[in-house]
């Protein structure tokens, strides 16, 4: 036997064999194929083909293959993350890609959002991510929590005392929302302004609270999907300086056990959420963002405040985050 015959029957049996797992592990679809997302094409002879290709390429993340002239063509969005992308068609074939890369587990594939990757089905646990909110290639690493109430959530917000002496941080935010990227160094607040970036390109609708003192007691809400919820998040994006109403705009999370969340009518004198000497300002975020005078505050930097009204009772680990989705 000469060396291509050895060759060309070992490559026959290898596709073969490729294509018997295929049947296990990938399974194809007559009749569908993913609209709009096609990022590279060619001619494969065969559609096993075009299954070896794409399965040795982390980035394709879907295939069609057209029936017609054997056009392989590599998707970089499954059907799973744009449902609205698959279309009915006799004359292709879909299929996933088993050994794809999942949303934001890499540069190229950053996600826009945490909740882009909850969408998507590709969320592996609360944890590191990469974004590009922009969708210009300039990716990077976020905290997404994957698991309170559905998940979805991008920390915004990160502030933990890294010792009882409250003048370690001296309240300096971030200016753009990139710097939600520095979450890891538990000195990393943002301003209104950078809220306004965040929200122009992901336009998340809730924005949830948690604070936590261990000699204390713990603050977490979440903002309510209707009217009043998205006055709230407009407030804190820039996008109103009038305060909103702070009753029946945010809804108590698992572990609030706080003073605070039970008198929303009390909040700065007339049930409103901040301050009105900080309602033009950009540190509304972290600076009187809910409070009732005299008795429970949100406050960071200089005064560190969780639900109380004193700086007697810090602890290292103390913790004020604020989240988005």
């Amino acid at each position: 036997m000469d060396v291509f015959s050895f060759w060309f029957i070992l490559t026959s049996y290898s596709v073969k064999a490729f294509a018997q797992r295929c049947k296990l592990t990938q399974r194809s679809e007559h009749g569908l194929v993913l609209l709009d997302h096609v990022y590279k094409s060619f001619t494969a002879d065969r559609l096993v083909s075009c299954y070896i290709a794409c399965n040795s390429q982390p980035a394709c993340q879907s295939l069609n293959f057209r029936l017609s002239d054997k056009t392989c063509q590599f998707n970089k969005e499954t059907k799973t993350s744009c449902p609205a992308s698959l279309k009915q068609n006799e004359g292709f074939i879909y299929a996933d890609n088993p050994n794809r890369a999942l949303l934001g587990s890499v540069s190229f594939r950053a996600a826009d959002s945490c909740q882009h990757i909850i969408q998507s089905g590709d969320s592996t646990g609360s944890g590191e991510y990469w974004v590009d909110p922009q969708g210009n290639g300039n990716s990077f690493k976020a905290s997404c929590d994957m698991t309170t109430d559905g998940g979805g959530w991008m920390m915004v917000l990160n502030v933990i005392l890294a010792s009882p002496q409250s003048s370690w941080w001296n309240g300096t935010a971030e200016q753009t929302f990139q710097g939600i990227r520095n979450y890891g160094n538990g000195k990393m607040a943002i301003t209104k302004s950078a809220m306004s970036q965040l929200r122009a390109y992901i336009n998340f609708t809730q924005i949830r609270f948690h604070c936590s003192k261990r000699k204390g007691t713990t603050f977490h809400v979440r903002t309510t999907l209707n009217n009043k919820g998205a006055e709230v998040v407009r407030y804190f994006s820039g996008e109103r300086d009038e305060m909103p109403d702070s009753c029946d705009s945010f809804v108590r999370m698992d572990g609030d056990n706080s003073r605070l969340a039970q008198n929303c009518a009390a909040w700065a004198y007339h049930g409103k959420w901040g301050h009105v000497s900080h309602s033009v300002g950009e540190n509304r975020l972290y600076n009187y963002a809910a409070f009732v005078a005299n008795s429970y505050h949100w406050i960071i930097g200089g005064d560190w405040k969780c639900d109380d009204d004193t700086n007697n009772n810090l602890s290292t680990g103390d913790s004020w985050k604020i989240y988005v989705r």
